[in-house]
């Protein structure tokens, strides 16, 4: 039943089960997890109920399988009339509240749990950093050393990932030392979520140590360093490592190919990115998605070759997202396109009208070609637009400080000292509203 259960012959296993002259609690818990595994809860739950002797180990089967289908209030009510409830069950039911974004009551019920271990710690770290709990994540991760856990490739992992999204260069080295004391240092599945946490703090020298110190880098490991050089601007890094990638005998993917082609645009580098996409098909048989398409269109309208953005847009082999004429629409702005960007404004307004960002960039468009009656139209939506809307915000760190600004917030402590110097650098770089300069 096991062998049928790997793979997926359900009904070849309950045939044998049927089949059976005697069957034991083994048998039972067996022919369970056979349909959990393979997703049918239902006639799991429907054995469950006819099982004369269940045990822990079915409890827990249930409860694992009604967390993996979504179902974590009836995981939650298994496990309150649980007679024993073991380490197993306890992580399982805070990993379903995590799943279920009920990160506070697995909180809760991990402080309640007679005993952990590393899964359990694994557990909440993860749930933490996956439902954006970022500071809370690393904070247990620091409990969890304290207690005297060894930390898992799991919980390392987890760690790292809320450890970047914090974006900040000092908690990243102290994290990876911890790594590396613990002998996790060439660890190819922790040592991707190094680099991916040092190239978000733009700590490029660290993400190549990083690199180079991995035993078995693998297409993911190449693919990080590609993404990361190419989304901070340094395009030339990013193609290098791009074509070192290809001497070491890595087959590149469509990731591989969005890092290379988004360097080509920040580049301007418009022959080599038409060759670039055009060995996608030919070279490895990668049929371009609609993101490769994108950074096509963004190639050509940065160089201002807006005519052949165009064109290359109506050959589509699908209808073009509003990224796309966004893009374009950028382009005209830049280059001073007003027909052109005016078609684009108008196929943006047909597919997002109501997103604000893309309306602000219509207006820009309307106003340089004088459709004042446009603009006057779009101004009162816009005004519509920004009554619902939520404010947006961004932080940054200063000396260990997180400080944290919001839309038309003027309550920060040095609010006039900031503006102050604002104008000064405004000043010095002879900064203006109009876009063309």
């Amino acid at each position: 039943m096991a062998q049928h259960s790997l793979k997926g012959e359900v009904d070849h296993a309950r045939k044998i089960f049927d089949q059976m002259g005697r069957r034991d609690s083994v048998s039972w818990n067996v022919m369970i997890k056979c349909y959990v595994e393979n997703n049918r809860i239902c006639n799991a739950r429907e054995m469950f109920d006819k099982f004369p002797e269940r045990t822990s180990v079915t409890l827990n089967t249930m409860i694992m399988g009604y967390i993996k289908a979504g179902k974590t209030h009836i995981a939650l009510k298994l496990f309150t009339v649980m007679p024993d409830k073991d380490v197993i069950s306890w992580t399982a039911i805070v990993t379903g509240l995590c799943r279920a974004s009920l990160v506070n009551d697995a909180w809760r019920l991990f402080e309640q749990m007679p005993e952990v271990n590393s899964v359990s710690w694994s557990s909440i770290i993860s749930g933490f950093q996956q439902n954006g709990f970022v500071c809370e994540s690393l904070n247990v991760f620091k409990k969890m050393l304290v207690h005297g856990t060894q930390p898992t490739s799991h919980s390392f992992t987890s760690a790292l990932a809320a450890c970047a999204n914090l974006a900040m260069v000092s908690p990243s080295e102290q994290f990876y030392c911890q790594l590396f004391k613990r002998g996790f240092g060439g660890n190819t599945c922790i040592g991707n979520s190094a680099i991916s946490m040092f190239v978000k703090a733009g700590s490029f020298h660290n993400a190549r140590r990083v690199f180079v110190e991995l035993i078995n880098p693998d297409l993911v490991s190449w693919n990080s360093m590609i993404m990361g050089y190419a989304q901070h601007g340094c395009g030339v890094e990013a193609m290098i490592i791009f074509h070192q990638m290809q001497k070491a005998r890595f087959l590149p993917d469509s990731i591989s190919y969005m890092g290379v082609l988004h360097s080509c645009s920040h580049c301007g580098l418009v022959e080599e990115g038409k060759q670039y996409f055009k060995s996608m098909d030919v070279d490895y048989g990668i049929s371009p998605e609609p993101v490769h398409f994108a950074c096509m269109v963004d190639l050509f309208a940065r160089a201002g070759k807006l005519k052949e953005a165009y064109e290359f847009i109506e050959k589509m082999p699908f209808v073009p997202k509003p990224i796309i004429w966004r893009t374009l629409l950028n382009g005209c702005r830049i280059w001073g396109d007003l027909e052109l960007g005016v078609y684009a404004a108008d196929r943006i307004l047909e597919l997002e009208p109501n997103n604000s960002s893309a309306c602000s960039m219509v207006i820009d468009i309307f106003v340089l070609a004088g459709k004042w009656k446009e603009v006057a139209k779009m101004r009162r939506h816009m005004r519509q637009l920004e009554a619902r809307k939520e404010l947006g915000c961004s932080w940054i760190n200063v000396k260990g400080k997180n400080h944290l600004f919001t839309t038309g917030d003027a309550n920060h402590e040095d609010t006039d000292q900031i503006f102050s110097i604002i104008e000064l650098l405004a000043e010095d770089t002879d900064i203006v509203q109009d876009w063309r300069v």
